[in-house]
């Protein structure tokens, strides 16, 4: 597979993503669909365990807003509540096919733009921890929703010049209409980055400002939980939807997993912050 060929990936998994470059691009093997001509179903168990994560998420973020004297307090819950708007839209455009095929590629695009702005959203909130600016202040939300809507706004670009070719700079060739180095660096590769630089500032904390390493287990568990993810997504996709007779692909298991992980992260900041009274409250750093 070539370095930005999305052709095997999309035959493979049900990535949003893959809305961007066509009318309706499916994996080679594909669930029973339900619905109507206008809008039909394409992976209704992705569907019901992402309305299932949004409102378990929901309540993390809940929780986490409640936690008053808890350092990263607002940024915390932000985040929480931007994964809910992601997993809204990769419901959408993952499990739902429009009649539309403007409609399907535009959810592509809102997808890729939405999946760079949350792992932009999850390195800075990586930095709260050092107190560069003060947590929960206005300057630190500022920053914080300010630059993920720059990120937004920008990756949205890049993808809908993709889709529809608004420069004609981006828009793949007709003779390779999937391949697109630009779209795989920033849709696939660049969260990767920022998990890894996410995994390090959070050891750092750890370990230097903290006596207990039970957090890192946390951290951990939440780098295992999306791998394993994107493991099932990507590798075993294909495997699981034939052997199930087209019941259930990799894309369940993904969102399942992905949920885990935002959870476990929730559990890592918990973990580390002071408003819990637990065992990390006589610790004088705060997150």
């Amino acid at each position: 597979m070539r370095y930005g060929d999305f052709a095997t990936l999309c035959e493979r998994a049900p990535l949003p993503g893959c809305r961007l470059f066509g009318d309706v691009v499916l994996p080679t093997c594909h669930l029973d669909t339900y619905g109507a001509s206008s809008a039909i179903f394409v992976n209704l168990p992705d569907f019901v365990i992402s309305v299932l994560a949004f409102f378990f998420v929901g309540y993390l973020a809940f929780r986490a807003h409640r936690k008053v004297d808890a350092v990263g307090r607002r940024e915390m819950t932000t985040l929480l509540m931007f994964f809910c708007i992601l997993l809204a839209f990769n419901a959408a455009g993952a499990d739902l096919v429009s009649s539309s095929g403007q409609a399907n590629r535009w959810l592509g695009v809102v997808n890729v733009a939405l999946v760079v702005a949350f792992f932009w959203a999850l390195l800075f909130f990586g930095t709260v921890g050092f107190q560069l600016m003060s947590d929960g202040s206005l300057k630190s939300m500022l920053a914080f929703i300010g630059s993920t809507t720059v990120i937004l706004i920008v990756m949205g670009y890049i993808g809908a010049d993709t889709a529809f070719g608004i420069s004609n700079g981006l828009k793949p060739s007709p003779s390779d209409p999937l391949y697109s180095p630009g779209i795989f660096t920033i849709y696939l590769i660049l969260p990767l980055v920022a998990i890894a630089i996410f995994a390090v500032l959070q050891s750092i904390v750890v370990m230097l400002y903290l006596s207990a390493r039970l957090p890192l287990l946390w951290l951990a568990s939440a780098i295992l939980c999306f791998g394993a993810g994107q493991a099932l997504l990507f590798a075993a996709s294909k495997k699981m939807c034939e052997g199930t007779s087209n019941r259930i692909d990799g894309a369940f298991f993904a969102t399942l997993l992905d949920t885990a992980a935002i959870s476990c992260v929730y559990g890592f900041w918990s973990a580390i912050t002071v408003d819990d009274g637990g065992v990390y409250a006589e610790e004088e750093y705060k997150f």
